[in-house]
């Protein structure tokens, strides 16, 4: 542990020290650490299963790498990773360290397999994400101010704490009275934010089935107003 500690400091003092390069491709990435790491800060890099290798270095190394290169770095490296289909910080920096291990390691760097990987992740996430907006338009359209509305939660309960929550992905959630949250209220108001499709209604809550329980760690009274986003919220 103590030796992985100070592989890792040895690293971020290495490239806090030398010259704040800013890469323009992925080919400049992979040269400037091939250039700028200590023999031996490659060699444990490299000897290592790739996995473990890009996992540990993630909140340092790659921390660093997102912060310097991606989000105030040069727009041609990110360009060139939007080009592939690549579009989240985390990724990309995933990929420059997966790409460097690969490299040391004398294989073949598959680039195009390395941004499937992450295109298959995201698409079922942006495929719900889209889906749950068109459903939370098609209520922000149907419900009317004034109207009654009720909203169902499921509830997590941690370390003896019950807190309401929103699934990212509800599909398979069924309400149940006994262990779940229902709010009733009368809707005061509509509006979005930013986009049309970003919709939110002010309710008054007139009746909690369960009064002590927050709603995403926030406190919500019987008889005072409160905002709800309506993306991915279960109403009727």
């Amino acid at each position: 542990m103590k030796k992985q500690i100070y592989l890792l400091f040895t690293l971020l003092i290495c490239l806090t020290s030398c010259s704040q390069n800013v890469s323009s491709s992925l080919d400049e990435s992979l040269n400037y650490f091939e250039k700028n790491w200590t023999d031996s800060a490659k060699s444990s890099f490299k000897n290592k299963p790739e996995n473990d290798a890009v996992t540990e270095l993630h909140m340092t190394v790659g921390m660093w790498i997102r912060n310097n290169w991606i989000r105030h770095g040069n727009d041609s490296l990110v360009q060139q990773f939007n080009n592939i289909g690549i579009y989240h910080p985390d990724d990309i920096s995933s990929i420059i360290l997966t790409s460097l291990h690969r490299k040391l390691n004398h294989k073949d760097l598959n680039l195009e397999e390395q941004a499937q990987h992450y295109i298959n992740y995201w698409k079922p996430i942006i495929e719900n994400d889209e889906k749950s907006k068109t459903i939370a338009f098609e209520n922000y359209k149907k419900y009317k101010v004034g109207g009654k509305i009720n909203i169902y939660y499921p509830v997590n309960t941690n370390n003896g704490e019950s807190n309401a929550v929103i699934y990212e992905n509800n599909k398979g959630w069924i309400f149940n009275a006994k262990t779940d949250l229902k709010i009733t209220g009368i809707i005061k108001e509509k509006y979005f934010i930013n986009s049309e499709t970003n919709v939110f209604f002010k309710i008054e809550i007139t009746e909690k089935s369960k009064e002590k329980i927050k709603v995403l760690m926030q406190e919500m009274k019987i008889g005072n107003t409160y905002d709800f986003q309506l993306d991915k919220l279960t109403i009727d």
